[in-house]
């Protein structure tokens, strides 16, 4: 595909996404109430761009005297699966934080500390945020409070993603298996 062509099928694209009223009210599922927007397909492709492939191992193979890949080796496959699912939790990560606009911004009800105790009995790992950092205690928020597998299936389809994707991004999500239904 040419330059030009990949550029017009994004603007087909974009023609073809629903376009979302900013000023109207979407209740979530776990009842809170937000502005959804569309999260551009270059952001997501960016993001999914950072998590690299897995290398596929290599074997000597005697009848020819040389080394070949092996794709079918376990762990190979293992990692290639680890990879997707990474890859799917970037997608979501990326439309939660930009998709999901908090229309009275975040709670004061005890989520954090809710979290906490979740993280404290091994069910749950927050290490990697800082919640007295604003920007991450939105995220953790949107990521892990306030949007259900539900939520983030509307939230795919009005940034242009197709049901395939849309599903897998609802199975990466653990949402879906932690919380059961919302």
């Amino acid at each position: 595909m040419t330059k030009q062509a990949e550029k017009r099928a994004a603007v087909d694209v974009a023609k073809s996404v629903k376009k979302v009223d900013a000023s109207k009210e979407y209740m979530l599922a776990t009842g809170y109430r937000v502005h959804l927007k569309p999260v551009a397909a270059s952001l997501v492709d960016e993001v999914v761009g950072r998590i690299e492939e897995p290398q596929v191992p290599m074997w000597m193979n005697e009848d020819k005297g040389r080394e070949e890949p092996n794709p079918a080796h376990p762990d190979y496959l293992k990692a290639v699966k680890e990879t997707d699912r990474a890859r799917g939790i970037a997608v979501i990560d990326a439309m939660v934080m930009f998709g999901i606009e908090l229309i009275d911004g975040l709670p004061d009800d005890g989520w954090i500390e809710k979290l906490r105790y979740l993280e404290k009995r091994g069910l749950l790992d927050l290490s990697a945020f800082d919640l007295d950092d604003p920007t991450d205690a939105e995220f953790v928020f949107k990521r892990y409070v306030a949007m259900s597998a539900e939520d983030l299936a509307v939230l795919s389809s009005l940034s242009g993603m197709n049901e395939e994707d849309v599903a897998l991004a609802v199975k990466s999500f653990r949402g879906s298996t932690a919380r059961g239904t919302d």
